[in-house]
């Protein structure tokens, strides 16, 4: 009875095994240029994080971009591409919230700036990349990016130097603009500003000349923000290495620097004096400076410069007579001082692998494939004819095509493939920038923008390689602290700007710059 009963148990696990279909085993393969990829037997799912900007066209995490990466990446390899949008205007915020669950968090995490990326490394958001895979699975990337952009994103972590980021390459792209309206400089019969000083006279007379109606804002300014408040124009007497390395921060900002007081001084005096809008403050994405501008009620504005970017077809729109000319740098800085400005990393973005992320080879096979030539070249360009046109030689973008296929953003496809490159590759040159960046017509902004480039002393921020912990500890609640005390000191009466700025920088220090600043230097000290 008992070997009966064996026997019939044995028939039953056989029958249920047969009901159960195998597995599909994971297939191993190797492209044209010698990279390891994985056909997955069972479908896995990879989280892209994606910048949100202003200025969309269509949804970013579903269009016909997003599903061209799916045909020609996920469907090929068995991976479901899911794009997770990341607020661009806060970013860290967005990141830290979503990197709370399994649920939430995307298998990448990525940011621009130095500082961050020690951030996310102290706060265990990242895992320490496995240089022996990148050899096997992104030999394109390496070829792309070059050995020099590659070891940037090395690390000291817990007494050793180890991978912990794939930076992007970074060709040189000019494309920011602060325009001014060259239409309103004749009509108050002044010349282009050359000091702060003769700014704020110019916007004064724009102001009392009602320019752009009685609600004029003679410059638009927005709530500041940790990465745009660098005081670069205020920093003549303050350049030491030292220094730089302890104040000059983008994600922390050092209130208690000379520099910085300058600067909010002046916003201070502009507020008073009605040179910038009155509900600045509120402003904290910069849609309603956009606005103003466009619907001609402003006389300087910055922004991107883009081929097909609406700022300028709207202003021409609704102010046909309007003229423009960029901004001269020195507009910025007080007489007689030194010209200086922040110089980025030679490296774009860095991209780091989610501390959650389950299956790190996907996200270097899918790092990898963008830095492919001819994945790069669609996603940059799209079709010849359609999305650009070659004109003497150089690639164009057709600003005025809108199919179904169109570019999602103002600046087209570069937040699809920002992990590897950081702009278009064949727009380096003044000519091929003019022609990749500037609307039809204007091409004479990026004559200007290069001039006031080369008249610069540029001051790259020191590249720290140990974490530092207190700005972990202590940076969300200081970023906070940060915007309202912009609020305050800038509207302010200005007979009282002194005391309230010191006394709020005080109780700012307190609450934890003042340890970021001992341990940044005491870091500097050891790593030099």
């Amino acid at each position: 009875m008992k070997k009966l009963f064996a026997a019939l148990l044995t028939l039953v696990m056989l029958l249920s095994m047969m009901s159960i279909p195998a597995l599909a085993e994971d297939q191993v393969s190797y492209t044209a240029s010698g990279a390891k990829v994985i056909t997955y037997g069972e479908q896995i799912e990879l989280k892209v994080p994606i910048y949100q900007r202003n200025g969309i066209k269509d949804p970013i995490e579903d269009n016909y971009w997003t599903h061209w990466v799916q045909a020609n990446f996920g469907d090929k390899y068995n991976i479901k591409v899911t794009y997770v949008p990341i607020s661009r205007t806060d970013e860290v915020n967005d990141f830290t919230l979503k990197m709370g669950s399994d649920e939430t968090a995307p298998d990448m995490i990525f940011h621009y700036d130095n500082p961050q990326l020690l951030a996310y490394i102290d706060q265990e958001f990242v895992q320490e990349i496995d240089e022996d895979m990148v050899k096997e699975f992104m030999p394109d990337y390496l070829t792309y990016v070059g050995e020099a952009a590659y070891e940037a994103g090395k690390y000291n972590v817990d007494g050793k130097k180890v991978q912990m980021y794939f930076p992007a390459a970074r060709d040189s792209a000019d494309n920011w603009a602060t325009v001014i309206r060259a239409d309103w400089l004749e009509k108050v019969n002044k010349e282009m500003p050359k000091s702060v000083e003769e700014y704020l006279d110019v916007l004064r007379a724009f102001r009392d000349a009602n320019l752009g109606g009685d609600y004029t804002i003679p410059a638009t300014q927005g709530l500041p923000s940790t990465t745009g408040m660098r005081a670069d124009s205020y920093r003549t007497g303050h350049t030491d290495p030292r220094e730089i390395a302890i104040y000059s921060d983008l994600q922390v900002v050092s209130l208690d620097w000379e520099p910085i007081k300058k600067n909010y001084k002046v916003l201070n005096t502009m507020y008073n004096e009605g040179l910038i809008s009155k509900e600045f403050a509120l402003d904290t994405d910069g849609s309603q400076a956009k606005s103003d501008f466009v619907n001609g009620k402003a006389g300087v504005y910055g922004f991107y410069l883009a081929k097909n970017s609406d700022v300028i077809s709207t202003l021409m729109a609704n102010c046909p007579d309007a003229k423009l000319a960029i901004l001269d740098a020195y507009s910025g800085v007080p007489a007689g001082e030194t010209l200086y400005d922040y110089q980025a990393d030679p490296i774009g973005i860095s991209t780091g692998i989610s501390a959650r992320c389950k299956h790190p080879e996907a996200v270097m096979m899918y790092i990898n494939w963008m830095a492919q030539p001819e994945v790069l070249e669609y996603l940059e360009y799209g079709e010849e004819g359609k999305h650009y046109n070659v004109v003497d030689g150089l690639k164009v973008l057709n600003s005025e095509y809108d199919g179904p296929d169109r570019f999602v953003s103002t600046n087209a496809n570069i937040d699809l493939f920002v992990m590897v490159s950081q702009t278009r590759r064949d727009a380096t040159s003044p000519e091929a920038m003019a022609a990749t960046y500037c609307p039809n017509g204007y091409e004479y902004l990026m004559d200007q923008i290069l001039e006031n480039n080369a008249n610069k002393t540029y001051i790259r921020n020191y590249r720290f390689t140990t974490p530092i912990t207190s700005q972990s500890e202590y940076g969300e609640e200081l970023r906070a602290r940060f915007q309202a005390i912009s609020a305050q000191v800038i509207t302010c009466p200005e007979d009282q700007f002194d005391a309230l700025y010191d006394e709020l920088v005080k109780e700012y220090c307190a609450a934890g710059l003042d340890e970021i600043h001992a341990e940044k230097a005491r870091v500097y000290d050891a790593e030099n």
